[in-house]
């Protein structure tokens, strides 16, 4: 990843438009990828994403690199996954975590379609956030997404943000073409995602993202979009997780769940002496959020090495491992300290390449209804999230100016970035 981020920063004009045939797309692979380290087959494409405006990064498995909605999730849950599809596991090269599925279906009106998937993600996009009980509909869904090159979380929430306008009233069935998009309208849902690929009727308005699409119909419609700098949140019960909350605020390409998986940390309540972790951090507090930094560089690491973020999300393999293996495959002597610090010198060239791009800590907003409204239910019942305590703290401990959000020039001359 940090090559990547280096030549899109080095080598594309600000403010160029992601669509401008100029814009690269840059695949890179890292120095464990295609070893017989585990989970390493993965390569990291980099790119200026349509999207957002901001610096896109996507990882995928390995054959270039070497060459929520609680009576709906118990119907589509472990049990019914398997009783409902016909399932087979599969691994990328070097892995022992297989947590690949191909599946077939096997009645109902889409039976015999087969592909990837779905998994988690998939079914929360799709199923919960949709009130869409059905796991043959659900499945298509993901097979559509996969098939014509869609992210399956953006696509589901966008259809679950225009679901709810539908409800409200903001839309009707004249805008949507005749489908009604009401909550738990399976079939619509899977007839709007095939929309939203071919660009037809309402579905090429929603193939620009929920935001732009609830600009198009006003202020209102933006009080149900569920995204951060314009990509839309994945499950995750922020305000039960308020790292994960931050998490979705700092990414560099929008909400992410993944850059770091904060949960791991205080919701699920791991800790890691190797990253200065060494006491239980509460999940509902928004003040202390210093271990955000370590553990976010220990996810970027995994990325600089070509490995999958899986082996390490719950610090399964830690940061030394990964140092020790680098060493061996490279014949070099890094300590785990200068593996953290080259982590850390690529989260902040990609804070550059979005700065020079406008973002800024005004960005870094949550949803309305995360901020404002208690959550009604579950463990974070009661909770809202506070991103400006977070924030503030969180860019003191990354050397990041307060009021811009942007790296402090002491921070990248420590880097060797200025």
């Amino acid at each position: 990843e940090g090559y990547a981020a280096k030549i899109l920063y080095d080598n594309l004009q600000p403010g160029m438009n992601p669509m401008d045939e100029r814009n690269l797309l840059v695949f890179t692979t890292g120095p464990l990828t295609g070893t017989r380290d585990p989970s390493s087959g993965r390569l990291v494409i980099g790119y200026k994403s349509p999207l957002t405006g901001t610096i896109g990064r996507s990882s995928a498995h390995q054959e270039l690199a070497l060459t929520t909605f609680d009576s709906a999730m118990d119907k589509i849950g472990h049990k019914a996954y398997h009783d409902t599809l016909n399932v087979k596991a599969w691994a990328c090269f070097g892995c022992p975590i297989a947590c690949g599925r191909h599946t077939e279906i096997m009645e109902g009106k889409y039976k015999g379609e087969s592909g990837g998937g779905p998994e988690y993600e998939t079914v929360g996009a799709f199923g919960s956030k949709c009130y869409v009980d059905d796991l043959n509909a659900i499945t298509e869904a993901g097979y559509i997404c996969n098939r014509m090159g869609l992210d399956t979380i953006s696509t589901g929430q966008t259809i679950a943000s225009a679901m709810e306008w539908f409800e409200k009233g903001l839309i009707d069935l004249e805008t949507t073409g005749g489908i009604d998009l009401s909550f738990g309208n399976a079939e619509a849902m899977v007839k709007m995602t095939e929309m939203i690929a071919k660009r037809e009727g309402y579905g090429d308005v929603l193939a620009e993202g929920s935001l732009r699409a609830a600009r198009k119909i006003g202020p209102e419609a933006e009080k149900y979009v569920f995204q951060v700098k314009g990509m839309e949140l994945a499950s995750c019960g922020v305000r039960a997780s308020k790292g994960e909350s931050l998490s979705h605020l700092i990414s560099p390409r929008g909400a992410d769940h993944l850059r770091p998986y904060a949960s791991v940390i205080d919701a699920f309540g791991y800790l890691e002496p190797e990253l200065g972790i060494n006491d239980k951090v509460s999940p509902f507090e928004d003040e202390n959020k210093w271990w955000v930094k370590p553990f976010m560089e220990l996810s970027m690491m995994t990325n600089l090495l070509g490995v999958c973020l899986f082996a390490s999300i719950t610090l399964a393999v830690k940061g030394s491992t990964w140092t020790g293996l680098y060493n061996a495959a490279t014949g070099d002597e890094k300590s785990l300290q200068e593996m953290m610090e080259a982590a850390e010198r690529v989260i902040n060239l990609e804070r550059l390449f979005n700065a020079r791009e406008g973002f800024g800590r005004k960005d870094e907003k949550l949803p309305e209804r995360l901020s404002k409204e208690p959550a009604p239910d579950g463990l974070g019942k009661g909770q809202v999230a506070n991103a400006e305590v977070m924030l503030d703290e969180f860019y003191e401990s990354m050397g990041w100016d307060k009021e811009t959000g942007h790296p402090k020039d002491e921070t990248l001359m420590r880097l060797k970035l200025k």
